[in-house]
């Protein structure tokens, strides 16, 4: 799995994908934009990202970095299965 939706999740504020990230694209991505990313409860932990789609979101952007996460887990898978 490298992506699930929370649609307003224990009360949130927010509509927004959590997304798997690697090694330090979580932080790169909070930094840079808090107010669009967040470290989501449960996966923040483990490296995830929360991105906010409510409000009038840069498609193309959230695109990108759907794909990054998909990328992420899907070269993680590929690796796993050669070992």
């Amino acid at each position: 799995m490298f992506a699930t939706f929370d649609n307003h999740h224990h009360g949130a504020r927010h509509v927004a994908v959590w997304l798997a990230m690697p090694l330090g694209g979580q932080e790169a991505l909070v930094y840079a934009d808090p107010k669009r990313f967040f470290v989501p409860p449960y996966v923040g932990p483990r490296g995830w990202v929360g991105l906010r789609l409510d409000g009038r979101p840069n498609w193309k952007a959230v695109e990108k970095v759907v794909r990054d996460a998909y990328d992420h887990i899907a070269r993680r898978s590929s690796r796993s299965r050669k070992a």
